[in-house]
């Protein structure tokens, strides 16, 4: 899944693990997306079926959880994240 459509905040400085680190968590959130849209389109068009969806969104939400917090736990520890442009990560 691509996050072409994700801005990040220029000011800030960020180092190449937390850029990777913070495009799995856009990934992680763009499948969790994905699997509720599959899920409704299919009760929209009446699938029987469509709890089916359930435990997919279940582990997709868990990755995005460990994404999100990998993320976060590397922005505290690295402290890359400041807005001082003469801190290089």
């Amino acid at each position: 899944m691509s996050t072409e459509g994700l801005r990040t905040t220029p000011s800030i400085a960020y180092c190449e693990e937390s850029r990777g680190l913070l495009n799995a968590f856009g990934e992680a959130v763009q499948e969790v997306l994905a699997l509720h849209e599959q899920q409704f389109v299919a009760t929209v068009n009446g699938d029987s079926d469509s709890d089916r969806f359930d435990l997919l969104i279940h582990m997709a939400n868990e990755r995005k959880h460990a994404a999100k917090y990998a993320y976060l736990h590397h922005l505290e520890t690295h402290g890359c994240s400041t807005a001082d442009d003469t801190h290089q990560g």
